[in-house]
């Protein structure tokens, strides 16, 4: 008798084995199930957050939730502000340089000092909207603070490029900072023979920069895309 219950007893712990191998199977086929679901409906919940943000006309890579919301119009408007008063004081430095290189050393210099100012002017304001952690981290403080005040409006200062846009800002940047360290050289010339063998160099700079100019506003005036 006790060796039947031995055996009927073994058996039975074979059995309780056995369904307890498949309940851990089981369970460990169900979490990965869930784990996957859990990604897959991450991605649609990304996905649908970034169509919303699209339909908001919120730039997608700057848009914080429950913070006020970037638009394009207000990255090409703060762009705009900084890019066409600088377009206009060159333009008219570039007159004054004209008027003078043939006969007026001192004038001419001056007004190339006048132009480097502008261009380094330029130069740190468009690096204030490139998309850097520093940036990035302004922006934040300030629109936090504007919405603790019920401002719903995002303060000019916190509006910074796209990380797409400040690749090509960042070449703009350069190409302006090489045409203003050669008009600076230029600006400390002895002589107006001197001065001017800097011109054709300087043209080809400042082909240079409104080439990237031209790539730059491109870039931030393209339709807004979720990627």
């Amino acid at each position: 008798m006790s060796a039947m219950y031995d055996e009927t007893y073994a058996e039975d712990g074979d059995v309780q084995a056995r369904i307890g191998g498949f309940l851990l199977m089981a369970i460990a086929i169900l979490a990965g199930i869930l784990v996957i679901a859990g990604l897959i409906y991450a991605m649609g919940t990304g996905a649908r957050h970034r169509a919303a943000v699209l339909a908001g006309g919120c730039e997608p890579s700057l848009f914080i939730s429950g913070l006020p919301c970037t638009t394009q119009q207000m990255v090409i408007s703060q762009y705009e502000g900084i890019v066409n008063p600088a377009i206009r004081q060159l333009t008219a430095d570039t007159a004054a340089y004209r008027a003078n290189e043939g006969r007026h050393l001192v004038a001419a210099e001056a007004a190339l000092t006048a132009e480097v100012a502008t261009e380094q002017a330029l130069d740190n304001s468009l690096a204030a909207m490139t998309f850097t952690p520093q940036n990035r981290a302004r922006a934040l403080a300030l629109n936090t603070n504007a919405s603790a005040t019920g401002n719903q409006n995002v303060p000019p200062a916190a509006i910074t490029f796209t990380p797409q846009m400040t690749v090509v800002a960042d070449a703009l940047i350069q190409a302006n900072q090489a045409l203003a360290n050669l008009t600076a050289e230029q600006a400390r010339s002895s002589s107006l023979t001197e001065l001017r063998s800097f011109n054709p160099r300087a043209e080809a700079a400042g082909a240079a920069v409104q080439t990237e100019m031209k790539l730059l506003h491109e870039a931030v005036t393209a339709p807004l895309t979720a990627g």
